[in-house]
């Protein structure tokens, strides 16, 4: 019976000693594996994909790589559909810029071409540009003249009693000019607009005062003249004119009818 129990008792040692190594082996095999998965996820992005997908998988709970996948893939698409944004304005631009360039382009050949049209002036043939200079010099030399011929005709219209002779005949000169002004300005319209030229001309159709009118409107009424005057020209003073002052125009108007008699008619210095 001792010996029975002896033997069952080495038969346990043994088979205690035998759990015990294998489990210690078991226990390093773990470990060894354990270590190369962490090295494997360590350094193989899909071994590390594959064990997130199996713990995502029974856990349900999404691990930080799978989150920062999904980060990453959203902003690689939000800067695709922003490089494709640009590239579209981009070519947007260069196609405006290309059309900008064409228009302009296609304006200057036009204004070459408008330039270089013949058109019918004063009974010939010219291109438009010669008509437009030809006009520019015309009223560029009757412009200096009248002006010339306006600043020295100030000291004569400034002379006590003869001096309203010289505005009159200063006036004719001025409507003269400006109607010559006119007509070059309606033989250049007539070159660019032969069907329907402008005819209508008031200034060549109006006549200057006589000196007797002139004297006539200021002996009547000094006031209303000056008052006419101001209504035309803003930098004149307001002036109260008085009985004494009428009447020594008066007696200037009279001073004017003895000594040089009437007038001339003022058209008649005209050219």
């Amino acid at each position: 019976m001792l010996r029975l129990l002896r033997r069952l008792r080495r038969t346990a040692a043994v088979v205690l000693g035998l759990l015990g190594g294998i489990w210690s082996v078991l226990m390093m095999l773990l470990m060894a594996g354990s270590l190369a998965l962490s090295v494997a996820m360590t350094v193989v992005p899909a071994v590390f994909s594959a064990v997130a997908g199996v713990v995502e998988s029974v856990t349900g709970v999404r691990s930080l790589a799978t989150r920062q996948a999904d980060d990453l893939a959203r902003l690689e698409r939000r800067a695709a559909s922003e490089a494709a944004a640009r590239r579209t304005a981009d070519n947007r631009a260069a196609r405006l810029s290309g059309e900008l360039a064409d228009s302009r382009a296609a304006q200057a050949r036009l204004a070459r071409e408008l330039r270089d049209s013949p058109v019918t002036y004063r009974g010939q043939r010219l291109a438009a540009r010669e008509a437009v200079k030809d006009t520019a010099e015309r009223v560029a030399r009757r412009t200096t003249f009248a002006t010339s011929r306006n600043l020295a005709s100030m000291a004569g219209e400034a002379l006590p009693m003869i001096g309203v002779g010289v505005i009159v005949a200063a006036t004719a000169w001025e409507l003269s000019d400006a109607c010559a002004l006119m007509g070059e300005m309606r033989a250049l319209d007539a070159a660019f607009n032969p069907d329907d030229p402008v005819t209508d001309d008031e200034i060549c159709g109006m006549k200057p005062p006589t000196r007797a009118e002139l004297w006539a409107s200021i002996k009547a009424s000094p006031g209303a003249a000056w008052d006419t005057a101001r209504g035309m020209y803003d930098s004149l003073p307001e002036v109260s004119f008085s009985g004494t002052y009428a009447s020594t125009v008066a007696y200037l108007a009279g001073g004017w009818n003895a000594v040089f008699g009437d007038d001339p008619d003022p058209e008649e210095a005209l050219p």
